[in-house]
């Protein structure tokens, strides 16, 4: 009877163990849409929906992001969401995002993306993701070109 007690500690003790992976890091895919709320010539409004891949095999939730967004390594806006978003395990999932966007740095860009027909935004940040109720810091980092046609 002893020893059929500590096979089941024991085999608890591994599924316990084995259920616990370190989850793997979001992955950027893409920007998915991009929508102009309130154009300004000092400050606009822009609403970006960001696309991210989650590899791990459970679901998480992600809340409290904050994070600033560049143009050609020229910071251009900031967001703070603090909406909870659902995170579907091992699919794509979306990440709506209220910008505020600072248009005399966008201004001061506009000449050196009309030469280059590109330019590389980026968004540095941190988010909160857990599940449970237990939320870690997780950094935000994605970085794309995009190419701009005017004509």
């Amino acid at each position: 009877m002893k020893f059929f007690r500590l096979g089941i500690i024991i085999l608890t003790i591994w599924g316990v163990a084995s259920s616990c992976e370190k989850a793997k890091d979001l992955e950027f895919v893409r920007v998915a849409g991009i929508n102009f709320d309130n154009l300004g010539f000092s400050k606009s409004v822009v609403r970006l929906t960001l696309a991210y891949y989650n590899p791990n095999n459970f679901k998480l939730k992600l809340k409290d992001a904050s994070f600033d967004l560049f143009m050609d390594d020229n910071l251009v806006g900031h967001s703070l969401q603090d909406t909870m978003i659902a995170i579907p395990a091992k699919d794509t999932f979306y990440f709506p995002v209220k910008l505020e966007v600072n248009m005399e740095n966008v201004f001061k860009n506009a000449l050196g993306a009309l030469m280059n027909k590109e330019v590389t935004i980026k968004a540095t940040g941190n988010c909160k993701v857990g599940k449970g109720g237990v939320y870690l810091p997780f950094p935000i980092k994605c970085e794309t070109k995009q190419p701009i046609k005017f004509f």
